[in-house]
């Protein structure tokens, strides 16, 4: 009897120790409802400081999502485009991932009003300079203190612009991220892993987006170091409008000047065609320089080509007046002997007038090779011999005589040549300089 007393005292005994000492049986987290999350933002909200920072330094992540390009003016050097940001940063206070009882809220919604976020200004932004705010758009916040923030915008900034190579030129813009008040000990700026994104990016009809690039450096503001962030976006201008518009026309009126020379001086609309050419270019000079910026940085290539050809022009102008004039010298007046000694020693070589021509023996005119010999004496005939090789040696020691309209057609030829080669030759340079460096640029 005492033993199967003693035996219920230690059934009874182990019974209450594994009571004891088993685990409880599996909670059921609650499911998610908005009393639940209005608990949950009580909970991390009641001592939270929205100027309090999470921790002593904090690292925010940041990548740019390019959108659109809404205009590149290089005359005001200004870039705009939409786009958004996407910040992420770390606040502990806000974790409850390890609280068994708001399990099934995975995330959250805020906005900076309620939230700590780090101050970043676009430092070259053109229309302010103001911390990014966005109170409108709401932060998603994870459950284990991972904020994420998009704020989207319209942004203008400062661009500096490169006129070397316009309009076949390449721009490469800045966006300059920079924190602000909080010094890089206090909130380092990080790339986030894609830095820029392009994949909603929708094509500009002007310029055309070829690469991107990125870099973060640390500056001395106030004796203090700041963290800031550089994106890089390069754009080259589409061709085709420009090529139609701006140099088909400037290369057809440069080679324009070359007539000018091969009208004929009795036409009597030489000067004129020159001045139209001359006034047109003026007129064209005038509106790539309301195109681009107005420093002396550096100097477009098609403005120097202009300005050579408006040179080359009014040149044409002086010269025109000038040869026209030497055309309706009278014959009265004679040729100075060296204008005939450069006129036939070097503007007739130049101008080829014996090129692909063979050599005669001229005779006087009284001799008349065509016709049937007629019966002279020997005399007579002797002496139209003797006047023929006299004749000959005159030429040969002189040279040809050339009358004013024979100097100034010579002029117009040679100067025709010299204008085909000059403008020819800027053309080829200056073209050939902005194709090459619109293909090869990047």
């Amino acid at each position: 009897m005492g033993i199967r007393i003693y035996g219920l005292q230690v059934y009874i005994m182990l019974f209450s120790i594994g009571v004891v000492v088993s685990p409880p049986p599996n909670k059921v987290p609650p499911a998610y409802s908005k009393e639940l999350e209005t608990d949950l933002r009580q909970w991390l909200f009641g001592s939270y400081e929205v100027l309090q920072r999470p921790q002593k330094r904090n690292d925010v992540k940041i990548s740019l999502n390019l959108l659109s390009l809404n205009y590149l003016d290089i005359k005001e050097q200004k870039l705009s485009i939409t786009a958004y940001f996407t910040f992420v940063w770390f606040d502990s206070r806000l974790t409850w991932f390890m609280n068994s009882t708001y399990s099934n809220i995975k995330f959250m919604f805020s906005n900076e009003i309620q939230v700590w976020k780090p101050p970043i200004i676009i430092e070259n932004s053109v229309d302010d300079i103001d911390v990014i705010t966005r109170p409108s758009v709401p932060m998603r916040i994870i459950s284990n203190g991972r904020i994420i923030w998009l704020p989207a915008g319209i942004f203008t900034t400062h661009c500096e612009s490169s006129v070397t190579y316009w309009p076949l030129d390449t721009q490469t813009c800045e966006i300059i991220l920079s924190s602000w008040s909080y010094t890089a000990k206090e909130v380092l700026l990080k790339f986030d892993d894609r830095q820029i994104v392009t994949s909603f990016y929708q094509d500009n009809g002007e310029w055309e987006l070829i690469s991107t690039e990125y870099s973060s450096i640390v500056t001395k503001r106030e004796f203090e170091s700041f963290s800031r962030l550089i994106f890089s976006l390069t754009f080259r201008r589409r061709p085709l409008f420009h090529m139609l518009n701006t140099l088909f026309p400037v290369v057809l009126m440069g080679f324009l000047t070359v007539a000018i020379f091969k009208l004929s001086p009795e036409s009597g609309e030489r000067v004129g065609l020159a001045l139209t050419i001359l006034l047109a270019y003026a007129v064209y000079l005038s509106l790539i320089s309301e195109s681009i910026p107005q420093t002396s940085l550096s100097a477009s290539l098609l403005s120097t080509y202009l300005a050579s050809i408006l040179f080359l022009q009014t040149l044409s102008v002086l010269l025109t007046v000038i040869y026209i004039d030497v055309y309706f010298t009278p014959d009265t007046t004679p040729v100075p002997k060296w204008v005939q000694s450069v006129t036939s020693s070097c503007l007739s070589k130049l101008a080829c007038v014996d090129c692909g021509r063979t050599t005669t023996k001229v005779f006087p005119k009284n001799m008349d090779m065509n016709k049937e010999k007629k019966i002279a004496s020997v005399e007579d005939y002797d002496t139209e011999i003797n006047e023929a090789w006299a004749y000959d040696e005159d030429e040969e020691e002189f040279g040809k005589q050339y009358s004013w309209k024979e100097i100034a057609l010579l002029l117009d030829r040679v100067t025709m040549y010299i204008y085909l080669v000059l403008v020819t030759g800027f053309t080829v340079a200056s073209m050939g300089v902005m194709l090459h460096h619109y293909h090869t640029a990047y």
